[in-house]
């Protein structure tokens, strides 16, 4: 490729020259040469040393020198031995004279005489057929075809137009029992039921294509397309919800990637656009947002960049960069079809992707701080990060914060509220109060009320009944995750007694990690209940509290909302004993401030602890919904280019990159015709703030519509998963050695079509169904057949097997098992945990579900038994096109799965509750299972099959449940054949 530099050539002093000639060229003649010029045998890294171009221009590693930065230079490290450089000459270092020379020459600015140009023998001109996907996208016209009547839409003429060259006829149209099971499958994942089956033939014999039309409209229209198009991108974004083996054996949970799983089904049933999309997944937290619920889903989106897999950070200085790979190889792969990471120790071998491209991205990533959580609470594997707070309200941390951090004022009337509801003591904190016994406090104002650090206010209660309630106002200023438990903010029980029996509330910290900052109940050791609720409290902020206890039901209010609601025993049985700000032995003291405390001696209703909230009359706080995997901007101080890592590795550098994109592009501008080049924003430069990572620019550049790559890549995607195989058939690499488009004209308008569409994905996916080519059936004559046994021209469909969620999903429905809705959350959602550890064991985290197969545990490295037979991807990379396999494993799953037998029951518990006679059950059967009606033969030998199986059972197995088994069995044959596990 031909990437040269052009060097500009000041006027040389005849000093200087002289420099060069005597103590530079010979040096590099006879101790560099020999790797490093065009006559080497052999080229070391890519790097000629023969020209004053090929020096600057560098090798893999980059630049060999910066003129007049000899720190930089990579020629100086390693004529140095510097350590983590590479060392030359190789076999023993040159006098400490020569070293200075090279020194002193690289300090007055490297002048050098040479005028010639030298390039590495493989640095010929870009071979612009293998580069194709880098050429703009062309605007063909459809082209003519015999039959004009055939093509049903435009995209139809490529096809036909194609086939007419190859001297072939397409097949006929599928009939309406074969188009009618493609569209539900294909669009939402599902075969058609008898009546669905039975409403469309019906309609298609008098409005064949208005009926086609109209279920595709209602098909797109449904949530349960989200969940089908939501799987594939899924696949494509490596999602899991575990990291996978690390290297070390563990596997740690993910406890919230699956709201990253939830914005992708949304995403699609919303129809996002996809360059919005995509922006949302690189650049989420830097787009505006006008709605708290915009906001939660912009940061969720971002999850994208951080549910990857990692290896352990143990012993491995390279961990922040492997993260940074595989965040460059999934942006790349996935929006542009680049495996961009092969960069990453060297210049690409085959694309046109030189190592400085990649680290000039890998800042943008090291500019980038990703969020992934607690990694199972075993810093060998990761360490443990933060998680995006979802808020009810937007508003940042900082602001929410900043807004509740300063005393509150309250109103005049406040104390005149709290006063109706008759507490037995009450006390604004403002000065020392009358009922109760402060230990140690710090001080009273009316400014910031009681100053609490290592102090407790005590008191007595007159009887010992069961049911009181307490509220206050508070403001912790301990972090949360300082110490095991962060503070208790209330204790009634015997003070001083260390089974601390009673009621105590606080605030939890590391002793459980999944309670950090959120408030809890303990009822004592001998009670042993501990219920916690979900909200993370901000440190630095005022809050209020209501905690009510009525006989053996305790709630717990946080600003006025319902936080805690649990049965819980009360163990403090006869004792008066009550303390504020410190658990009853002293434990876990309160360091913050107290306001408006009272305690009744009576349930409050829930209207009432509620009121002691409103009644204040402060501003709402919003609430914390959940939290998320993400990524966010690093602090300033940390954003910063990346240096060069020769041979990929930490500790080894080579020059700083400026943050950027790849330069193969700028090969494709016709400066004197823009109208047939890139866009100059796809070849210039990034424009990026020195405070800015450069995400939302990348996002920007890789959306930009005339991107060569980004539409044809998500436009192929959608085709393969219509048509069973791509315009491109390696859909994840669109590069050299990737396969060339069979009609690259088709792909490039479909392309601008879905650019011109708004980039919308129901939009062309509807435009691709109703065409003539997704239509056809997929028998065909066998001449055509044998003149195009792949199917590359498309001249009929390809029939295809269910993919693992459908075979599962179609058994649910089949057996009235299924529930379409929403799953919610996740198996391991409460589970930070590391799921192979100890070494040799496997915890099953896996819950018995009934939803659509995305929403079950997707962990990576132990995938849910009912799905793992039929080639799911491992979510460890990049997978556009899943593998079909045929094994005998998944025959064997179809004869040995519990899941396939109990469905099975279910279908035959359903066959038995009909009350049809056994024909009619078993018309039902292949309606049910294969939407068509079985054959004369297929009824005869189904009933002959029955019977066998029947008589074969025991005669002390009473008849019914013989029967019940027999049916069963012959379910379970009809899920085992080829028919149901297939398409057409």
């Amino acid at each position: 490729m031909d990437l040269q530099f052009v060097v500009a050539q000041p006027e040389i002093s005849a000093q200087e020259r002289s420099f060069f000639e005597t103590k530079i060229r010979p040096v590099l003649v006879e101790h560099c040469y020999g790797c490093h010029s065009v006559d080497a045998d052999e080229i070391g890294g890519k790097l000629l040393l023969d020209s004053q171009a090929a020096m600057m221009k560098g090798g893999e590693s980059g630049p060999a020198l910066m003129p007049s930065d000899p720190e930089n230079s990579l020629i100086i490290q390693a004529l140095r031995y510097d350590e983590g450089a590479s060392a030359m000459p190789p076999d023993a270092p040159l006098p400490e004279t020569v070293v200075g020379d090279f020194i002193r020459w690289v300090s007055r600015g490297a002048a050098d005489p040479r005028t010639e140009t030298t390039t590495h023998p493989s640095d010929d001109d870009l071979d612009r057929e293998s580069l194709w996907s880098f050429q703009p996208r062309r605007s063909p016209l459809p082209p003519q075809i015999a039959d004009d009547a055939w093509a049903l839409d435009p995209l139809d003429r490529f096809v036909g137009g194609r086939l007419e060259s190859e001297g072939l006829q397409p097949t006929t149209d599928a009939p309406p029992e074969t188009l009618v099971r493609r569209l539900y499958v294909d669009l939402i994942g599902l075969p058609p039921t008898n009546d669905q089956t039975a409403s469309f033939i019906a309609d298609c014999e008098h409005d064949r294509s208005g009926a086609i039309r109209r279920l595709v409209d209602h098909l797109l229209s449904s949530p349960q397309f989200g969940i089908r198009w939501g799987r594939h991108w899924l696949d494509v974004a490596r999602y899991g919800e575990s990291n996978g083996n690390d290297g070390l054996g563990r596997n740690a949970s993910m406890p919230n990637a699956w709201r990253y799983r939830d914005y992708v089904i949304d995403a699609m049933n919303r129809d996002t656009p996809y360059d919005r999309f995509l922006t949302e997944q690189i650049a989420g937290d830097l787009l505006p947002a006008e709605t708290a619920d915009q906001r939660n889903r912009n940061l969720i989106a971002t999850g994208f960049l951080a549910i990857g897999s990692k290896p352990a950070v143990a012993m491995n200085k390279n961990f922040a960069m492997d993260i940074v790979d595989d965040q460059i190889n999934a942006v790349c792969t996935a929006t542009i079809g680049l495996s961009v990471a092969c960069a990453r120790c060297h210049d690409h071998k085959h694309d046109p992707i030189p190592t400085r491209d990649y680290y000039a991205l890998a800042g943008i990533f090291s500019s980038t701080e990703t969020l992934y959580g607690l990694a199972g609470n075993e810093p060998l594997t990761a360490p443990p990060t933060p998680l995006h707070p979802l808020r009810d309200q937007w508003m940042t941390e900082s602001e929410d914060r900043d807004a509740r951090s300063t005393s509150p004022i309250f109103p005049a009337s406040y104390p005149q509220a709290i006063e109706s509801l008759d507490p037995l003591i009450y006390s604004s904190l403002e000065s020392v109060p009358e009922e109760l016994k402060p230990e140690d406090v710090k001080g009273f104002s009316a400014e910031n009320f009681a100053t609490l650090k290592g102090s407790r206010l005590v008191g007595k209660l007159p009887t010992p009944d069961v049911s009181y309630s307490i509220a206050f106002w508070f403001k912790n200023d301990s972090p949360n995750g300082s110490h095991p438990i962060t503070a208790y903010l209330f204790s009634r029980g015997t003070l001083n007694d260390k089974n601390n029996p009673g009621d105590h509330l606080g605030i939890g910290g590391t002793h459980k990690k999944s309670r950090m900052g959120k408030l809890f109940v303990f009822n004592g050791n001998a009670g042993k209940k501990s219920v916690a609720g979900s909200t993370v409290i901000q440190p630095q902020t005022w809050n209020h509290i209501a905690m009510v206890r009525r006989d053996a039901e305790v709630q717990v209010f946080l600003n006025g909302r319902l936080e805690i609601e649990a049965t819980m025993p009360a163990t403090f049985g006869d004792s008066l004993d009550f303390c504020f700000a410190a658990r009853s032995e002293k434990f876990a003291p309160l360091n913050g401030n107290m306001a408006h405390l009272a305690l009744f001696q009576r349930a409050l209703s829930t209207k009432e602890a509620n009121d002691l909230y409103l009644a204040a009359d402060q501003p709402e706080p919003p609430r914390t919904l959940g939290w998320a995997m993400g990524v966010r901007e690093r602090k300033l101080e940390k954003i910063v280019d990346s240096k060069v890592h020769i041979d990929g590795q930490t500790g080894k550098y080579g020059p700083q990159v400026p943050r950027g994109t790849l330069t193969a592009y700028r090969q494709f501008v016709d400066a004197d015709d823009p109208t047939i080049g890139l866009s100059a924003n796809i070849a210039e430069e990034l424009q990026i703030a020195p405070e800015h990572s450069g995400r939302l620019e990348l996002a920007r550049w890789l959306t930009d519509p005339s991107h060569p790559q980004t539409a044809r890549v998500m436009v192929n995607r959608i085709w393969l998963h219509l048509m069973g195989r791509g315009i491109v058939s390696t859909p994840d690499d669109f590069g050299v050695y990737g396969s060339r488009p069979s009609h690259p004209e088709l792909l490039d308008h479909l392309a601008n079509r879905f650019v011109d569409s708004g980039w919308s994905t129901k939009q062309l996916i509807r435009a691709i169904v109703l065409s003539r080519t997704y239509q056809l059936d997929s028998d065909c004559e066998p001449s055509l057949a044998a003149a195009d046994p792949e199917n590359l021209l498309y001249g009929r469909h390809l029939s295809r097997r269910l993919d693992a969620e459908s075979i599962r999903d179609s058994m649910l429905l089949a057996s009235g098992e299924l529930d379409f809705a929403q799953g919610q959350g996740s198996a391991i959602e409460e589970t930070v945990a590391l799921i192979n550890w100890p070494l040799g064991a496997s915890s099953n985290l896996h819950r018995p579900s009934n939803h659509r197969s995305v929403y079950l545990c997707m962990l990576r490295h132990a995938p849910p038994a009912e799905l793992s037979a039929f080639d799911l991807p491992d979510g460890i990379g990049v997978m556009g096109q899943r593998n079909v396999t045929t094994l005998p494993t998944q025959s064997l799953f179809f004869m040995n799965s519990p899941f396939v037998v109990a469905q099975s029951e279910r279908l035959a518990e359903r066959l038995m509750a009909s009350g049809r006679d056994e024909d009619s059950k078993i018309r039902l059967l292949f309606q049910t299972t294969l939407q068509r009606p079985p054959s004369p033969l297929e009824l005869k030998q189904a009933v002959a099959l029955v019977l066998q199986t029947e008589t074969s059972f025991p005669s002390e197995i009473d008849l019914p449940h013989r029967q019940q088994k027999a049916w069963a069995s012959l379910c379970q044959a009809l899920f085992t054949s080829n028919e149901f596990r297939y398409v057409d």
